[in-house]
Parts: structure tokens; sequence; C-alpha cells
């Protein structure tokens, strides 16, 4: 039986056509996002924030449809969707990098040391990922919102403490427990290979092992969980967005579909090109997620 020949792109060692597409869409959103809000006279396509888009000299609530004038149409108070979209990536992806670096370093750290050290440690650490999990993760995030807002109108050395901020420590609490959960199934599983058991015969410390065995090995998995995991905290920001808790300016994706979702009817592409760009943004970060997971082989690379 003649052996079947391996495609073209495992020949040439390239991936996927689907993982090339979300890798191409991330890395024009990021560079088109960074020039319009910090070289706008590198994008002169993308108008400012404020500009109104307007007809015959006036400005019109959806007065625009897709076309040459705006190529997302305009919005309810006659702004560029596309320029929008754009503005409002750069708050989207700040909370969502934010809420999974946070998430890592803290679902991290929980997940090596119960992982590692076994025993009670590993008890009380399942215990609190437990807590967290058995709250709806939508309903916490309100809950925290809210009690933040709260606690900023009473303490005013809290005046930090942004709508931003504020959705970005809440996404990332609310992503601690899954990132620990994953690590710590890694963790135990590195533990018994051969490579640490060598360098605890040979006395080496505790830290050491953790730092220079476990961490080295662990950060294939933290990474592939980081892009699956980012896709979902940005879905969940456009969710609390859609909800009414968003950043009010720039408006975020969520915040733009709740914004027009009334004349979805009349005016769709106000709705409809947030959607998209949502959609597209979440799906490219799952693409990369999957192949980096293949790559790697890790099967708990899911939160």
């Amino acid at each position: 039986m003649t052996p079947t020949k391996p495609s073209l792109l495992k020949r040439l060692h390239l991936p996927r056509p689907s993982v090339i597409f979300g890798a191409v869409w991330l890395i024009a959103l990021s560079v088109l996002t960074l020039l319009a809000n910090y070289v706008p006279a590198a994008v002169p396509f993308i108008r400012n924030y404020g500009t109104k888009v307007k007809l015959n000299g006036k400005a019109k609530q959806f007065g625009f449809g897709p076309g040459w004038n705006a190529w997302f149409g305009t919005g309810k108070s006659a702004e560029d969707i596309f320029a929008h979209c754009i503005y409002g990536a750069k708050v989207t992806l700040t909370i969502g990098i934010g809420a999974t670096v946070v998430g890592l370093i803290v679902g991290g750290f929980l997940g090596v040391v119960s992982g590692y050290f076994r025993g009670w440690t590993d008890r009380v650490s399942s215990i609190l990922t437990d807590c967290l999990l058995s709250i709806p993760p939508l309903l916490l995030a309100l809950i925290l919102i809210l009690r933040l807002d709260d606690l900023k109108d009473t303490y005013t050395w809290l005046g930090w403490l942004t709508r931003t901020w504020q959705i970005t420590l809440t996404l990332g609490l609310v992503s601690v427990a899954p990132f620990a959960r994953i690590v710590r199934a890694q963790t135990l599983t590195l533990r018994e290979r051969e490579f640490v058991t060598a360098a605890r015969s040979l006395g080496a410390s505790r830290s050491r092992i953790i730092f220079r065995e476990l961490l080295p090995n662990l950060v294939p998995a933290m990474v592939t969980v980081a892009f699956t995991g980012l896709g979902i905290l940005i879905a969940a920001e456009a969710g609390l967005a859609f909800l009414g808790l968003g950043v009010e300016r720039p408006h975020t994706w969520g915040k733009m579909i709740d914004t027009a979702r009334d004349q979805i009817e009349t005016a769709w592409w106000a709705t409809i090109f947030p959607c998209l760009m949502l959609f597209i943004t979440v799906l490219s970060f799952n693409l990369l997620g999957d192949e980096l997971a293949r790559r790697f082989d890790i099967r708990e690379a899911a939160v």
C-alpha cells in the first residue's frame, strides 16, 4: 500500500490558513489601533474619535450607511463606526491583556504551589478555586464592579480606580480559578518527570526546582491558555459593556452594540460591524490558542 504524502503545508512546516488569518487579523488590528491613537498622521483614513460625519453640512443620526464616506457607516451621534471600532479596540485589548496577565500571575502561582507541594497547600488552593468556580462568572463580575464603584465613591485614595481598571481587575480575578486548575494539572504531571526527580536527588532546593525546572516547561501551557483565555475575556468585557458597565469613552465594541441595538432594523451597520470586529478577534485568539495547543500537545488548554 502506497503511503500518503504529507500536505504541502506540513512539508514546508507552515501553519494552517486559519492560523495565518488569525495572526494577520490581530497584527493588523494592533497596528491600526496603535497608529490611530499615537501616530494619527500615519493613518489619515481613520477619522479622529470625536469627528462627526456630516450630510449636507449637518450631522445626522445614522446619516450614512457603509460606503466611501464612512466604511462602516455612521452611528447615533454621526460618528464614524469604523474609526470608533479601531479606537475601541485599544480599550478592549488593554482590558483583555491586563486581565489575562493578572489571571496568569495569580492563578499560575496558586497552580504551581498547589501542584508541587500538595498536602494542605493543595487543599487550601483547591478550596479557593472551587469557591471562585461555584459563582457564575458574569454574576461575580457584576457584583465586584458595582462594589468597586461604591468603594471609589467612599474612599478618595481609590480615585485611580477607573472603570478600565475595575473591569481589568475583576476579569483577572474571574480568570484566576481556570488558570490555576490548568497550571496545577500540568505541574502534577511535571513533578513526577525524570528531570525533576534527578534535580531533587542531587539536592536542589524547592525554589530552584520550581524556577529552573518546572516553570520553563510550564511556559508553553501558560502561553496556550493565555491566548484562549484572552479571547474569552474580550467577549466577557463586551458582555459587561452591553449590560451598561463598560468604559464610557472611547466606547468598546460591546458598548457600541448596546448603543445601537434599538436601531438594528433601520441602521443595521451600527450593530453588525462592531459584532463582526468582536467575533473575528475572539475567533483569531481561539485559532492561535488551538494551534499552540496542538503544537505543544496541551490537552488541558481550555478555559
